[in-house]
């Protein structure tokens, strides 16, 4: 099997071409720190399945209003999707700041979750 033709060793033109080498690794300004753990991860797996129920719910009431059938209601969706929407807002915020205001923001997911399910399913 031969190599491509536009493989970093082989050369780019007739005799006398030079090689094109690649780096490693990418120049420090384009290497991301590795940051988060399991209390950002935790908050963006919340958010995703927020969003996911807010959606679902969504969903539900406009099949409930195409069969002339009750819903969720208005305060069930307008609840998740207001829900939905600040928990992306804040872990947003989790995810591109360090320190304190990083923890602060995943917990507050953590809370905007938690209440959502606590005044909208269980209570």
């Amino acid at each position: 099997m031969s190599e491509p033709m536009n493989s970093p060793t082989v050369p780019l033109a007739a005799s006398g071409a030079t090689t094109v080498a690649l780096a490693a690794e990418p120049p420090a300004a384009l290497r991301r720190t590795p940051h988060g753990g399991f209390g950002r991860e935790l908050a963006g797996a919340l958010t995703v399945g927020l969003s996911v129920l807010a959606i679902v719910v969504l969903v539900f009431q406009i099949l409930a209003w195409i069969r002339d059938v009750p819903g969720p209601g208005a305060a069930m969706v307008g609840g998740h999707l207001g829900a939905a929407v600040l928990a992306v807002l804040v872990q947003r915020v989790a995810d591109r700041a360090t320190g304190w205001l990083a923890a602060v923001a995943a917990v507050a997911v953590v809370v905007i979750t938690g209440t959502t399910m606590w005044l909208l399913w269980w209570a």
